[in-house]
């Protein structure tokens, strides 16, 4: 099968390949056909705040804009917050054609920031032809976020009606039924998004995806009102709740959104699960063996209780799965007030006992003991279950979310007291081991606020308060006045660096120069204001006795000059985000002006320039025959030169001539390679690979999803991401089969066939380690040494741990245990040594990884689809092929590869007498 990257959101039959992300944008391509076929396509508006678990939804739409275009105007709009966006989208109502389709996204937290402003647009209704629709990213785990974070309380409060999908086809076939009954009834919709469908991704039949929709009758003239206040909003309210309601209501019966699921099953017990935990629920009773009856409840609010009356008859027990809960159980319960029910349980059991978690995420496995023996499961199933979460395990120090390499914060960070934190990369800072932390973690832009009413009570101290520049033009100006109100003694540090760096990327929405903002934050009556500046001749027009311009050179005197100043008084750091500024230089294909290199016979490993970069994520350490050294990692590198500030003599900075740059190795070319044993696939296969934020664990998941779509096969994969991009743990579970599967969220554990471990910390994690099994799991496993911040940081007294106990615990939970009934050794690979030598860049470390699991005989894909997925990527082709054949011949042939490499091994002592005979030799040299 050939396949097109735009085919996603192009093709008309058949299955594709989706993430959360992309079925958004295909949902609206599916709405402007629908329309097309009516004669009238109405225009699409899109505008919001860009937060996980919709991070990077905004640059979807751009990048699709074009296409979209195609068929029906789209516009696109940066939200300068969620409060203005959210207005925004009833603005969109105005519009004299009456034809827009308004689309806000945001997190949940944002969700719960703008009931005003979707209580005013409910009553105002929605324009002749037009739709609101509210896409909140749910994230109950907090794995993203300050706090857990669900909307459904607050959507209720405004009569919003709400979609709530379990798969991605979900989310385009529910999204079309949010379009159409917010355009036919006059009422703003919502779809609640939660992470494992947003991070997610999995083929999708495009026939299940479009609805026959039917549109009850309307008994009251659809209007829409621009001029909704005091009592004249009474009989808005009125139509709202007892005309526009009850529509609603018939809406989702005539629809049959919500559906039962092995009605037949007997027993007496049954099920509601709504939204994502019908998936979760699928899960377990798989597992399980077991058939129950199930209702599927895809539209949370309002309920059916027409359907949940039907669904109860028969039945003796109803468990109620949600989250977070209780929202569906206590309607649940008054529905079936007066039926012959014994009980419904949810959050609570019989004897009041918690049952069904009301908060973060409810895992399958969870389910699965908890319900098991109250569905009559086989003890021994659960019994096995219990014997895999049970396991111990040594303690593995764990990857954490880091800085990048050249992070402005860096510069923010030698301060005399704890900071007050802040929503956004300074918030890296409360989490990574070298840090002391900061006093709090306040919602966005809030943080000075939250110190004004502190500083009443302690003296008003002096502290320092972070800001980003994303969470300024947000809504941090108000932290800012509430202070300057106050006479808080506070000094925020602004960092200028042009991103919204955690989710994506974007430049802050309403963003100005930094000239502009000190005229502004002057104008709110801050004290002073300083500009911390790589440049600072740009900024010598500034002058007056309340404005300060420093070098980047003395930050510290700057730091220190603020501190003493009675008030509050505003500091900004202008350097650019140094992810971005290395994206924008690749772009440009601009070189860099000179290298920092580490001379690792003079290095002593110390640590110390680790700790005077401020954690500077380019830097790591390497254990040599001659102890622990420190290596700078180029392609991290954002040449800040924070590190040398020490003036270690082991630091060399190289200087090339102008348009040269560092010569890349390049392997011979391999063509014809021995095929592996087939890899059977008569059942579902999972796979689970783990690994580190920005080294491309997503990126191989989607090229075995994509290979998978090649050969017509089923794939399902649950991201796991978060605060990923910072170097932080990244989990890709992904189950290929040859036929549709139910609905997928996670992985059970025990349940995986190969561990593919990226990384040698993170593979050995417990919480990874659980889905493995020795009857069933093959690991395939990097053991480059990668370091955490701490052992970057204090090499000495926190070492790497020893790889062989490290190896020899993946052993133990995998096929290579004394007990396992596979003949097969896990298979252990230096990815990081091997991706250096060949081609001088360990970003391709992982791809040679998945090709040595693919020659090992145990992907069920064929070598052709993987290679012609990586051209469809259209990242270094050629070097990507190139390595996933290496990986392959490291398996078929590893003397070939030894030999290729010249990895003929030399000992300690000899290694040793050699460097003392050239330092001789230098020696003798220098006094010529």
């Amino acid at each position: 099968m050939k396949l097109d990257i735009q085919d996603k959101f192009l093709q008309r039959d058949g299955r594709v390949f989706l993430t959360g992300m992309e079925a958004i944008v295909r949902l609206v391509r599916e709405k402007q056909e629908r329309d097309q076929a009516t004669g009238h396509v109405n225009q699409t508006y899109f505008t919001g705040y860009e937060g996980s678990p919709l991070g990077g939804l905004d640059l979807k739409i751009v990048a699709q804009l074009e296409m979209l275009n195609e068929l029906g105007r789209t516009v696109h709009q940066f939200g300068i917050n969620e409060k203005t966006a959210a207005s925004a989208v009833l603005g969109s109502q105005f519009a004299a054609s009456g034809d827009i389709d308004a689309f806000w996204y945001g997190k949940a937290h944002g969700t719960m920031w703008i009931p005003d402003e979707v209580w005013l647009a409910n009553l105002s209704g929605t324009g002749a032809r037009g739709a609101m629709v509210l896409l909140s990213g749910e994230d109950h785990r907090s794995k993203s976020s300050v706090s857990p974070g669900a909307s459904d309380w607050v959507l209720r409060s405004s009569m919003v009606p709400i979609f709530y999908p379990a798969s991605i086809e979900d989310v385009i076939r529910l999204g079309l039924h949010a379009v159409a009954l917010s355009r036919h009834a006059g009422v703003v919709t919502a779809l609640k998004l939660a992470t494992p469908v947003c991070d997610g991704a999995s083929t999708v039949d495009l026939a299940g995806v479009r609805p026959d929709i039917a549109l009850p009758e309307r008994a009251f003239a659809k209007r829409f009102n621009q001029i909704v206040m005091a009592t004249g909003a009474l009989p808005m309210q009125r139509q709202l709740v007892e005309e526009k309601w009850p529509l609603v209501e018939a809406y989702v019966r005539a629809n049959d959104l919500n559906r039962i699921v092995d009605a037949d099953a007997g027993g007496g017990v049954g099920i509601v699960a709504v939204g994502k935990s019908y998936a979760d629920v699928r899960q377990a009773l798989d597992y399980l063996g077991l058939r129950v009856p199930v209702l599927f409840l895809a539209v949370s609010y309002p309920l059916d209780c027409e359907i949940v009356r039907a669904f109860a008859r028969g039945l003796r027990h109803i468990y109620v799965v949600e989250e977070p809960g209780p929202f569906v159980e206590e309607g649940v319960k008054a529905a079936l007030w007066g039926m012959d029910v014994e009980a419904v349980y949810g959050q609570w059991n019989e004897d009041g006992q918690p049952l069904i978690p009301a908060h973060g995420e409810v895992d399958p496995e969870e389910l699965a003991l908890k319900l098991g023996p109250r569905l009559g499961a086989a003890p021994e199933r659960l019994a096995e279950l219990q014997r895999v979460l049970d396991r111990t395990y040594p303690t593995v120090p764990r990857v954490t979310p880091m800085s990048c390499g050249g992070c402005p914060y860096n510069s923010f960070r030698d301060l005399r007291e704890k900071p007050g934190g802040a929503i956004g990369c300074s918030s890296i800072r409360a989490i990574e081991a070298y840090d002391s932390g900061v006093l709090y973690i306040p919602t966005m832009g809030a943080g000075g606020s939250i110190y004004s009413g502190w500083a009443p009570f302690n003296g008003n101290q002096h502290i320092y308060q972070y800001l980003g520049d994303g969470s300024y033009f947000h809504s941090g100006r108000g932290a800012i006045q509430s202070c300057v109100q106050g006479e808080v003694n506070i000094t925020f540090l602004l960092l200028f660096n042009g991103a919204v760096a955690l989710t994506g990327g974007q430049t802050p929405g309403g963003q100005r120069p930094v000239s502009d903002v000190v005229q502004e934050l002057l104008g709110l009556g801050v004290v002073k204001v300083g500009i911390v500046s790589e440049d600072p001749v740009r900024y010598r027009h500034l002058d007056g006795e309340r404005i300060a311009v420093f070098s980047l050179e003395r930050h510290a005197e700057a730091l220190e000059e603020f501190r003493e100043i009675a008030g509050t008084t505003v500091l900004i750091l202008d350097k650019e985000c140094a992810t971005e500024k290395g994206r924008r230089r690749r772009r440009q294909g601009l070189t860099p002006d000179e290298y920092v290199l580490i001379d690792e016979d003079i290095c002593e490993g110390c640590g110390d320039c680790y700790a005077q970069s401020e954690g500077c994520a380019a830097l790591y350490s390497v254990t040599t025959e001659f102890g622990d050294k420190t290596q700078v990692r180029q392609a991290q590198c954002a040449q800040d030169g924070l590190c040398i500030d020490g003036e270690c003599p082991s630091f060399a900075v190289v200087k090339p001539a102008k348009g040269t740059r560092l010569r890349r190795r390049r392997p011979e070319p391999l063509d014809e390679l021995p095929e592996p044993p087939e890899c059977p696939l008569d059942r579902p296969y999972a796979i689970f690979a783990m690994g580190r934020g920005g080294t491309g664990v997503v990126t191989i998941s989607h090229l075995i999803a994509y290979a998978a779509m090649m050969e017509g096969k089923y794939v399902y994969l649950s991201n796991n991401t978060g605060l990923a991009q910072k170097g932080g743990p990244v989990e890709a579970p992904i189950v290929i089969s040859a036929a549709e599967q139910p609905v997928f969220n996670r992985l059970f554990p025990g349940e995986v066939d190969l561990y593919l471990g990226f990384d040698l910390l993170r593979a050995a994690e417990p919480d990874n380690l659980k889905y493995a099994a020795p009857q069933r799991t093959r690991a395939f496993v990097s053991t480059a040494e990668i370091t955490n911040a701490e052992m970057n940081r204090n090499p000495r007294t926190q070492p790497f741990p020893d790889a062989a106990q490290l190896g020899t615990l993946i052993d133990r939970c995998t096929s290579k245990d004394d007990s396992a009934e596979l003949a097969e050794d896990n298979i252990y690979l230096d990815t990081y040594w091997l991706a250096e030598r060949l081609f001088s860049d360990t970003i391709f470390a992982n791809m040679l990884l998945l090709g040595a699991a693919y020659q090992a005989g145990v992907l069920p894909l064929q070598a052709a689809s993987i290679e012609q997925a990586i051209v469809l990527n259209g990242q270094a082709v050629e070097n990507n092929v190139q390595a996933f054949r290496w990986g392959r011949l490291a398996v078929a042939d590893p003397a070939r590869v030894e030999r290729a490499l010249g990895t003929q091994q030399v000992s300690a002592d000899q290694t040793l007498a050699e460097v003392k005979e050239r330092l001789a030799h230098d020696a003798d040299a220098r006094t010529l």
